[in-house]
């Protein structure tokens, strides 16, 4: 014992002015406390009950360890640096470092208070969350990994100043997952409930954007560069434009600047609302092969009558023009010609499929002379893909036949959509 009123009784060691280093312990310092198997170094550290303090009122009391002025490693805890406090199972390394509660923090200032982690100058992990990096913060069950990364309240974000807050996902420098969002790639945004990747992809507010600058925000879909599915509109395609309400699927398709327009293929252009431009051919392949609409009306408003349109020959830039099929319970070819009788006579020859295609036998047979009535008739109807005319004189016969197709498509497509059918079938 040295010191005035040093105490280091029953096997201690004590040096200091009111220095205690009683029961087994050591103390070092004014008022130092190393009572009960302790250590402590310092004025007024505290390393009593199996603890060890070294710094001006550092305290490792209870199985603790603190190192450094004000340095706090109460209850099982460690604690190295100026301040740094890692009290109740906790460890803090660095000036003010925060490990409290079974948390870990390394840096100034880092705070992975109550079961959280924390690494960096600034990281926040408090309340089960985890950040490295300086200004990282994950807490509240969060994950942050970089500089000024935020994840926190069950969010993960990776990347400096990436955003995955409010169980949101970022990935990437400026990436804001926030609010249930993801978002991967450089300032892509996928925030409140949305998804974007790529470098300024923006899928905010329920949108998605997958590609470099493409735009889902508001609801809407965007799948390649530069690609626009603005408020509820759908792009598929380098540069297609499908915004505000519309769909364009290409590269370089467009349908933006009206409600409800669709248009496919590479470079389509719809101007119209409420229409579908395709570029090419469209074959229905399968099912029942059918084209319905809902245009009111007749009936069940199911079938609609079938058309095609084009531009008007004579005004092809201001007008269209739309002919319709004609209709009927069966489904009939047609094949037409004009033949010069020769000796009274003339055959006809037919396509090589006719037969195979065609219910030979179901021929409808039409026939015009042409610059004078004179009789005319069949003389042999279709035999061998061909039919011959016969008349009592030469000249021009304009000739139509019609004929019922018997195909195995075809009569598979009867069966499937017989000519009388109820509606519950």
């Amino acid at each position: 014992m040295v010191g005035w009123s040093a105490s280091g009784t029953n096997y201690g060691v004590a040096v200091g002015r009111v220095a205690n280093g009683s029961g087994s312990g050591v103390a070092l310092g004014y008022l130092a406390n190393g009572y009960n198997y302790g250590a402590a170094v310092g004025r007024e550290a505290d390393g009593s009950a199996n603890g060890a303090a070294m710094g001006y009122r550092a305290n490792g009391a209870v199985t603790g360890v603190a190192v450094g002025v004000w340095a706090n490693g109460y209850d099982n805890g460690v604690a190295v640096g100026n301040m740094a406090t890692g009290s109740v199972y906790g460890a803090a390394v660095g000036r003010q470092a925060n490990g409290y509660e079974s948390g870990a923090a390394v840096g100034r200032n880092a705070n992975g208070a109550n079961s959280g982690a924390a690494l960096g100058y600034l990281a926040n992990g408090y309340f089960l969350g985890a950040a490295v990096g300086r200004n990282a913060n994950g807490a509240n069950s969060g994950a942050a990994l970089g500089y000024w990364a935020n994840g926190t309240n069950s969010g993960a974000a990776i990347g400096r100043e990436a955003n995955g807050s409010v169980s949101g996902a970022a990935l990437g420098y400026l990436a804001n997952g926030s609010t249930y969002g993801a978002a991967v790639g450089l300032a892509a945004n996928g925030a409140i409930s949305g998804v974007a990747m790529g470098d300024t992809a923006d899928g905010t507010n329920f949108g998605a954007a997958v590609g470099a600058s493409a735009n889902g925000y508001n609801s809407g879909v965007a799948l390649g560069y530069g690609a626009d599915g603005y408020n509820y509109g759908v792009a598929v395609g380098r540069n297609a434009n499908g915004a505000q309400t519309n769909v364009a699927i290409g590269a370089g398709a467009n349908a933006q600047g009206g409600v409800q327009r669709i248009a496919i293929g590479n470079n389509v252009t719809n101007t119209l609302d409420d229409t579908v431009r395709i570029r090419g051919k469209l074959y229905l392949d399968g099912a029942t092969g059918g084209i319905y609409t809902n245009v009111g009306g007749f009936g069940s408003s199911d079938w609609g009558l079938k058309a095609f349109t084009i531009d008007h020959p004579l005004d092809p830039e201001n007008k269209i023009l739309r002919h319709f099929c004609l209709e009927g319970p069966q489904v009939w070819n047609v094949y037409a010609g004009n033949v010069q009788l020769v000796n009274g006579q003339a055959t006809v020859q037919l396509p090589d499929y006719y037969s195979a295609l065609n219910r030979v036998g179901s021929e409808i047979y039409s026939l015009t002379p042409i610059g004078g009535a004179f009789p005319v008739g069949v003389k042999q109807k279709v035999q061998g893909n061909r039919f011959v005319i016969v008349a009592k004189q030469d000249g021009e016969v304009s000739w139509t036949i019609k004929v019922l197709r018997n195909d195995p498509g075809c009569l598979e497509d009867l069966r499937r959509r017989p000519v009388e059918q109820m509606k519950s079938e």
